[in-house]
């Protein structure tokens, strides 16, 4: 299922390596996903913000640093978060069951948890990230050893949302 969510973009500074970008929302909507007031479109009108699960994979021992991060339309801020893998979450957060989905799969390069701090007033700085903006849900900006790096995903895969109580 993850394959779904996952993406390779690289500039021409880093013609000799890869990195990868794997992406997922959760909406929380209002009372039982499914039921009265959860169902269908509640998500859209939901006050609750989609929860982003943003993970960034590079080459084992490579030195990361984050510039910005573009996300449904805005720019941000944001940190890397070293995590293991496999990358696992509650498969319905509304019922506590043993169910996981997977979000990135086992493996022996480096994985980062993209956490999103403030958004920020920014236009793209050149001609790739104002491409990369105009036709990709996500793209996140980021330095891999020096070298100045953009990783895009075409569409963020919803998962199931999660009730607010």
């Amino acid at each position: 299922m993850a394959a779904l969510a996952v993406a390779t973009a690289m500039s021409s500074a880093m013609a000799d390596s890869t990195v990868t970008l794997y992406a997922f929302s959760r909406a929380t909507v209002p009372g039982i996903p499914g039921g009265p007031g959860g169902a269908g479109g509640a998500a859209a009108s939901s006050p609750f913000p989609p929860k982003y699960y943003l993970y960034v994979e590079v080459k084992p021992g490579s030195r990361v640093a984050a510039q910005w991060a573009f996300v449904r339309g805005q720019y941000y801020d944001y940190t890397l978060k070293k995590v293991s893998t496999p990358v696992l979450v509650d498969s319905d957060p509304g019922v506590p069951t043993e169910k996981k989905e997977t979000l990135v799969p086992k493996t022996g390069n480096d994985v980062y948890g993209i956490i999103l701090g403030d958004v920020k007033a920014q236009t793209p700085s050149d001609d790739q990230a104002k491409e990369l903006t105009a036709n990709h849900e996500a793209v996140i900006s980021l330095l891999v050893d020096k070298a100045s790096a953009y990783v895009s995903i075409q569409s963020i895969k919803a998962l199931r949302p999660a009730a607010a109580m």
